[in-house]
């Protein structure tokens, strides 16, 4: 009775563990199956797509020092920071309509000075002291200016020309432009402002080092 009894058991034993490993092995299967399944929906889907080359693939790689930016330490540092940093891009200068750029840069200080000192005494009364910036050699071309200067103020502002008090100026300020200086040559353009409209000019200006005028001239009016 008893080896009857642990005969059946062994029996009962042997049927689970071969039921369980069938159905392990259906699963493995089921498994792997779908792995491969998988492998081969990426490979199909990776042959069907058409891929560009990167525009610049340099730039992925390339160093950008810290250093080089200059930002305070609590700015996140990007490339796109990197790309407005003042060694990356030159100086805009502000640009005025019909007259041109106000880029100063190759303006030595001293013919700088030397104009603008030359502009004050324009402004007084009777221009005083205006003649002293002409080389001597062609005054004449300085008159010609006054003349024009004072018989075009009513003709092209419609006003007197202006009889100045001791505290009066005839230009309530002025505008130097970009000059053009060449071997000998050094033009500057000004606009004067006045109180009914501006007065753009060329002075004309020796640079073989004395920075002498010898010739201005009117190149527009217009009326305020």
């Amino acid at each position: 009775m008893n080896k009857e009894l642990i005969s059946k058991t062994g029996l009962i034993f042997s049927l689970i563990f071969l039921l369980f490993s069938c159905k392990n092995t259906a699963e493995t299967k089921l498994i792997f199956n779908e792995t491969e399944t998988i492998k081969k929906n990426v490979k199909e889907r990776e042959q069907g797509i058409t891929w560009t080359q990167e525009i610049e693939q340099e730039r992925l790689t390339e160093y950008v020092p810290r250093s080089s930016a200059m930002f305070g330490l609590e700015v996140p540092y990007t490339k796109e920071l990197f790309k407005i940093t003042k060694s990356m891009q030159a100086a805009v200068y502000p640009n005025m309509e019909d007259f041109g750029s106000l880029n100063l840069n190759n303006l030595p200080p001293l013919l700088k000075e030397k104009i603008n000192k030359f502009c004050e005494a324009l402004s007084l009364d009777k221009h005083a002291g205006a003649e002293n910036y002409f080389n001597r050699k062609y005054i004449f071309n300085y008159v010609f200016f006054v003349k024009e200067l004072e018989e075009g103020w009513e003709n092209n502002f419609g006003q007197t020309y202006p009889e100045l008090s001791e505290d009066e100026k005839l230009f309530t300020k002025w505008t130097l432009g970009e000059p053009f200086i060449g071997a000998e040559i050094t033009q500057i353009p000004v606009r004067f402002y006045t109180s009914c409209g501006i007065i753009d000019v060329t002075l004309f200006i020796n640079s073989n080092g004395n920075n002498e005028l010898y010739q201005i001239s009117i190149n527009r009016w217009k009326k305020v």
